[in-house]
């Protein structure tokens, strides 16, 4: 008997070795796909508002032409179209608003479905149908958004990106379990029914990564003792949050004055560090750079979107600091390979966060797990709806990757899928069961507080001017901070 891990793997690598008839028929953006229709949607508009600050971006350019052929595969592809009674997926999302505006969240997770539901059987023979609801950055109609979805009765909410945090009380009440794909926020991490499980743990993973590769792993690839950490900050309600609770706390974990139980707690006495908030786009980071530098860091830590991470490095540069004379590691939210090549020499050996098996990677050189979920993502993304410009967003590879997850759940669950199903599933998840687009899940060992986190592993790599080169597998700085007290905001 095949096992269902077995058959699995079989049927998503089916879909993969259609790639060069999905090529042939990428030559106009316009075409619709032809192998199923769009599942039924459902769309809540919302007024745009101007109120709050945007979350910094994880947008990545990428090369020109990345979506390499796969080899020629003469066995065809199973239609395994799924006929039953639909899975319903409301899905809250921030489009419209010039404070946070993310479209390809939902362009993605509608490609992934119509891949799904064509090709892979649905969720055991249930297609999935998204139920969108377009949210902007309001307390109030992130709320509005959860009370219409929850009334409309959908089966499971993934929640994108949300400055807030307070709908995951109006799920709850109505027992619909949650995904959070970009967790941000305080309670993206800790509240019950949540499962976070956005790639790197969202702002927990790459944050608290951030800083034990900062204070540890780059001790030895530099051959530098770090005693001081200078780490500018986005300027932005979520960017409080994690500067606080995921860098500050862990680098005070570190020097002993925030109790913590991590192994290294306390392993840095005599460690210190400054914070320089950094408002977003700033037409002139000079005053921050300047600070930043008079600090004389041994290495130097900052996430914030592109347009800022390499306005900081232009001012950094012009007051003359190189990554020679002190390293600086960046979130992969910095990622802009058309900033970074303008950048010329003065990106070159910044270090760059990456996704274990990310899918946004050029084919070439590319290999197993990482290659067969990129393959799939960049060519069926494609066939189903999304542009060469969408396939190349980090939310849109978020949004893609959530959808298959759910996917890859349903095939361990016997009869029925249903919400709770799901749920029990994901809160099953121990880490042993490879993730689409993303380190294993690990639901199941979540760390008080942050008990809705199912994976904090990152990767790291270095620009060498001309691409990202892994120097880092897998790293993570989860048990900086698991057990302490939250601190959302200054101590």
């Amino acid at each position: 008997m095949i096992s269902r891990s077995k058959r699995r793997s079989r049927r998503l690598l089916a879909g993969v070795f259609g790639f060069a008839l999905v090529a042939a028929a990428c030559g106009s953006s316009d075409d619709s796909p032809s192998a199923a229709d769009a599942p039924a949607e459902t769309v809540a508009e919302a007024p745009a508002d101007t109120t709050a600050e945007a979350p910094a971006d994880t947008t990545a350019e990428a090369p020109a032409d990345t979506t390499a052929e796969a080899p020629a595969d003469t066995t065809a592809a199973p239609s395994g179209e799924a006929t039953g009674e639909p899975f319903r997926v409301g899905v809250q999302n921030l489009e419209g608003d010039p404070n946070g505006s993310f479209p390809e969240f939902s362009i993605a997770m509608q490609a992934a479905a119509k891949y799904v539901n064509a090709e892979l059987g649905g969720l055991n023979g249930r297609p999935i149908e998204i139920v969108l609801c377009k949210s902007i950055v309001s307390p109030d109609d992130s709320q509005r958004c959860a009370n219409e979805l929850s009334a409309d009765g959908v089966d499971l909410a993934i929640s994108t990106i949300n400055f807030f945090g307070n709908h995951y009380a109006i799920y709850q009440g109505s027992n619909i379990p949650v995904l959070a794909v970009t967790p941000i926020t305080i309670a993206d991490f800790t509240s019950p029914g949540v499962f976070a499980i956005g790639a790197g743990g969202g702002c927990l993973g790459v944050h608290t990564g951030l800083i034990e590769f900062a204070t540890n792993q780059i001790e030895g690839l530099e051959g530098i003792d770090v005693q001081k950490v200078a780490v500018p900050w986005a300027d932005t309600p979520p960017g409080v949050v994690c500067y606080n609770d995921l860098e500050a706390k862990p680098l005070d974990v570190l020097n002993g004055s925030e109790p913590g139980a991590a192994v290294r707690a306390g392993s840095k006495p005599g460690l210190t560090h400054i914070g320089v908030p950094v408002a977003p786009a700033l037409p002139d980071a000079t005053p921050q750079a300047t600070e930043v530098l008079d600090f004389a860091a041994d290495v130097i830590v900052f996430s914030g979107q592109g347009a800022d991470c390499w306005n900081l490095v232009d001012a950094l540069g012009r007051l003359g600091w190189t990554s020679e004379q002190t390293p600086l590691v960046l979130s992969g939210a910095c990622t802009d390979f058309t900033a970074m090549k303008a950048a010329g020499d003065l990106a070159k050996g910044i270090y760059i966060t990456g996704t274990e098996n990310g899918i946004l990677a050029p084919l070439d050189g590319l290999e197993g797990q990482q290659l067969d979920n990129a393959t799939t993502y960049q060519t069926k993304g494609l066939e189903y709806g999304m542009s060469q410009d969408d396939i190349f967003k980090g939310f849109a590879g978020q949004g893609f990757s959530a959808i298959m997850s759910i996917w890859e759940l349903s095939q361990t669950i016997d009869g029925d899928v249903t919400g709770q199903a799901l749920a029990d599933a994901y809160a099953g998840t121990d880490g042993s069961a490879p993730s689409f687009g993303n380190s294993p899940l690990n639901c199941n060992s979540a760390p008080a507080p942050y008990v809705s986190v199912c994976g904090s592993s990152i990767s790291m790599g270095q620009w060498d001017g001309e691409k990202i080169v892994t120097v880092v597998d897998r790293l993570n700085g989860l048990d900086l901070v698991a057990g302490t007290a939250l601190r959302p905001g200054p101590k």
